[in-house]
């Protein structure tokens, strides 16, 4: 049996078609890592101009018993 989370991170930078940063990234990646969870996916949501502004992180882990 596993369980998941979600955990959604917004993008940062000037806009439409110019380089977007993710500041906590690292951080998030690390800490749930730490935690026992598995990144397995990421999904980039795309607004009606087809630009996201978010990046929503799909972990996993054993659920314990």
């Amino acid at each position: 049996m596993y369980e998941y989370k979600t955990v959604v991170l917004q993008l940062e930078g000037m806009g439409w078609l110019s380089s977007k940063e993710i500041p906590a990234l690292e951080a998030t990646l690390n800490e749930k890592a730490h935690q026992g969870w598995r990144l397995t996916d990421t999904i980039l949501p795309a607004g009606t101009t087809g630009e996201g502004d978010k990046i929503i992180l799909i972990f996993e882990r054993g659920k314990p018993g």
